[in-house]
């Protein structure tokens, strides 16, 4: 009478001291597997983040490229030119009309492009002005326009305008004159007018 025989089964994930090449080979397979898993894992991310960080950095060269030699600097634009009279002048955007100081910022636009009345300018003067355009009174608050200086008249109330040190020799009548806006000097055509120009009547008397 045959008799089957029962045999005692051992679980697969349990290592057998014993015999290590067939159940200790499994679990170190199943745990290579993780590893390797894992270590691909990690080495995606890593490529990713190169890839990303080539991207941006292309993006980023590319910008800095167009702003360097795609937009072109703005230029500065110097205004300082000489009138027929030989004076200081503003250069207009056609870099050939010269204007007076006199000219800059009166209301009426004279270079082509509007630039003598442009807010740049005209916004804050003096000091909106180009420095050579502008003549400063002794009290360094008042102010005149440079063509202004040595015109025989008193543009800035105490004749700093006028004075010996920033102007050429008389060549009319010099006197001490008794309007205000003449500044110590009356052309001659003032002489003998019947007309005091001067406190003494030096102008109507000894004038000719």
């Amino acid at each position: 009478m045959s008799s089957s025989r029962v045999y005692p089964s051992r679980p697969k994930d349990v290592v057998n001291p014993d015999n290590d090449s067939l159940f200790g080979s499994q679990v170190t397979l199943t745990h290579n597997k993780q590893e390797d898993s894992r270590s691909c894992c990690t080495r995606r991310c890593i490529l990713i983040e190169i890839l990303l960080l080539f991207i941006f950095g292309a993006i980023a060269a590319a910008i800095t490229c167009g702003i360097i030699f795609g937009i072109p600097p703005k230029q500065l634009i110097t205004r300082q030119c000489k009138t027929t009279s030989d004076r200081n002048g503003f250069l207009c955007d056609d870099r050939t009309t010269c204007l007076m100081s006199t000219q800059i910022c009166n209301g009426k636009v004279d270079c082509s492009n509007g630039e003598d009345e442009a807010n740049l300018y005209c916004d804050n003067l003096p000091m909106s002005l180009p420095k050579n355009l502008v003549f400063l009174c002794s009290d360094q608050k008042s102010w005149t326009y440079i063509d202004k200086k040595c015109n025989g008249k008193n543009d800035c109330g105490d004749c700093s305008d006028e004075s010996a040190l920033q102007c050429p020799p008389c060549f009319g009548w010099k006197c001490t004159t008794v309007f205000f806006s003449d500044c110590d000097c009356i052309p001659k055509s003032r002489c003998k007018d019947h007309i005091q120009d001067c406190s003494d009547w030096s102008d109507e008397n000894i004038c000719i």
